[in-house]
């Protein structure tokens, strides 16, 4: 099966149901619900959801909610020390985006989706956007 990280704007723009974007993103995570491929996620896009969530004023219990039903679609990936210095000699030029992309390495990811191609081009999995 095809094992598919999605970046930290993938799964923000899921659990802020952010628009245009929502309605494709919420196919990737279906064909997760549905076992069609396997979902990644790092745990860092996990709290940098949760922080978002919180500035839309959504209450905590909400957001615990939504990040549970997301890890039933989508396991997330670690982001330790070996992630963190990977990163750094990674050749990425934004450190965030080298996080993802040591952190789906983990996973032996078969590729990234994200909004932002362009950011990952020093990467070494093959990169999908979404737009």
């Amino acid at each position: 099966m095809k094992r598919v990280f999605v970046d930290a704007n993938i799964v923000i723009d899921l659990l802020c149901e952010r628009h245009p974007w929502f309605p494709q993103v919420l196919r990737i995570f279906s064909m997760g619900d549905l076992k069609q491929i396997d979902l990644y996620c790092s745990s860092l896009s996990l709290g940098t959801a949760s922080y978002l969530m919180e500035t839309r004023k959504m209450s905590s219990q909400d957001i615990f909610d939504s990040i549970e039903l997301l890890c039933q679609m989508c396991t997330p990936t670690t982001v330790d020390s070996t992630v963190v210095k990977n990163s750094l000699k990674s050749g990425f030029t934004d450190f965030e985006d080298a996080l993802q992309h040591c952190s789906a390495q983990t996973v032996d990811a078969d590729c990234i989706v994200t909004r932002n191609k362009k950011d990952f081009s020093a990467s070494e999995i093959p990169v999908y956007e979404i737009s």
